[in-house]
């Protein structure tokens, strides 16, 4: 793909050009491999079984205290009925002998002392288990670019773990004379990645996603009101929060694998340098290099190497190399002048990180850079662009 912007300023040409080309991974795969295949481990079933251990403790650490609680209550009873029992023995026995109250009425029964609270069985909320997590989701949304699924070479290794740390989060926002509290579920959803070959043993291990997340839940015009949506839709909201993170991560996850490992096709926009008409002198030449830098660049994409660019862009830099021959930076009145050569020193540090050739790329940088006005701000622009490329060619070639 190409396009090209154009933009004047004084004698200058600012041309936009669109192109394609294929961003190199940071991490170079053995190139005898061509094929990967997706492996998942399933890391949250030791915390469900951790869950459902902790919960039937807790069961029956509270039936046994229920069962000591009952017991004792039941003893408390007896005391009371016996306390009771030897009373009414007492009372009866004076009122066969005759006795009375000092106002001759009769004597009155004794009444029995009320019972304790009789004990409750503590309430155990059983926990939230993870659902089995569907291994296809990840070979359909994790894909290493520049390679085919297979088996045998490439092997990359999901370790999906449990929520950790979720809890609820609101904030109240006055809508008018009315409030609304809106709610959102705060979580943490790791995930671990491991990417292998049989020839080069593990490339990568790294655990991704461990920052917190959020999941927005329905708003409601109290606290209380959420209370009451959340004692009817738990286990749902739980269910949603897993579902939602799941395939957040896995989206995570596939964007670190390729930034690391991947062949990724990218779309690049450069700036890169033409004149327009100044004075009586003929640009041809450097319309005509600018031409060649520009179907240089539009080749980059065609190949991993850009060796389908290389014979294009040793012309273009070439072509612009032969004009600045004729620089001259001390006056402003000719025709290589030093805003044209400041210019044409931009289009070859574009044209060398292309080539490979960084040291080159960074010395007409550096020209560049040390000049003033537009091109040494466009340098400045580019210069973690060009340290990123760097990298990523030197990890390959």
């Amino acid at each position: 793909m190409l396009s090209v912007s154009l933009a004047f300023g004084q004698n200058i040409n600012d041309q936009k050009v669109t192109f394609d080309y294929i961003q190199l991974p940071l991490i170079k795969i053995d190139p005898q491999f061509s094929q990967y295949n997706i492996t998942v481990e399933h890391a949250y079933q030791q915390a469900n079984d951790d869950s459902t251990a902790v919960y039937e403790a807790r069961r029956n650490f509270a039936a046994q205290a229920f069962e000591g609680a009952v017991a004792q209550y039941h003893k408390s009873c007896d005391s009371l009925d016996r306390i009771h029992w030897q009373n009414m023995a007492t009372w009866q026995k004076q009122v066969d002998a005759g006795v009375k109250n000092p106002d001759g009425t009769a004597l009155v029964a004794p009444i029995a002392a009320p019972y304790p609270t009789p004990p409750v069985p503590q309430r155990i909320e059983e926990p939230m288990r993870h659902s089995d997590f569907n291994e296809a989701s990840a070979t359909n949304r994790v894909n290493l670019e520049g390679f085919t699924q297979g088996q045998g070479e490439v092997e990359v290794t999901l370790i999906i773990h449990p929520i950790r740390s979720m809890r609820i989060g609101y904030k109240k926002e006055p809508t008018g004379t009315a409030a609304r509290y809106s709610f959102a579920a705060i979580y943490v959803m790791p995930i671990g990645l491991r990417v292998s070959t049989p020839s080069q043993g593990v490339l990568l291990e790294t655990m991704l996603s461990e920052k917190e997340a959020m999941y927005s839940l329905p708003s409601q015009e109290t606290t209380y009101d959420h209370v009451l949506y959340m004692m009817d839709n738990k286990a749902a909201v739980f269910a949603q929060v897993e579902a939602h993170a799941r395939q957040t991560v896995l989206t995570e996850v596939n964007t670190y694998l390729n930034d690391q490992f991947g062949f990724v096709k990218r779309t690049r926009t450069a700036e890169m340098y033409a004149v327009k008409s100044f004075k009586d002198y003929d640009y041809t030449d450097v319309t005509e290099a600018f031409t060649k830098a520009t179907f240089a660049l539009q080749a980059i994409g065609g190949s991993r190497n850009r060796s389908s660019a290389m014979t294009q862009l040793d012309e273009a830099i070439a072509a612009i190399e032969t004009i600045l021959a004729e620089s001259d930076m001390s006056d402003g009145k000719a025709r290589i002048n030093d805003k044209v050569t400041g210019m044409l020193q931009c289009n070859l540090a574009e044209l060398y990180v292309w080539k490979g050739d960084f040291n080159k790329s960074e010395g007409f940088a550096n020209l560049a850079l040390n000049g003033k006005g537009k091109a040494s701000r466009h340098i400045k622009g580019e210069q973690a662009f060009y340290k990123e490329q760097r990298k990523r060619w030197e990890a390959n070639f």
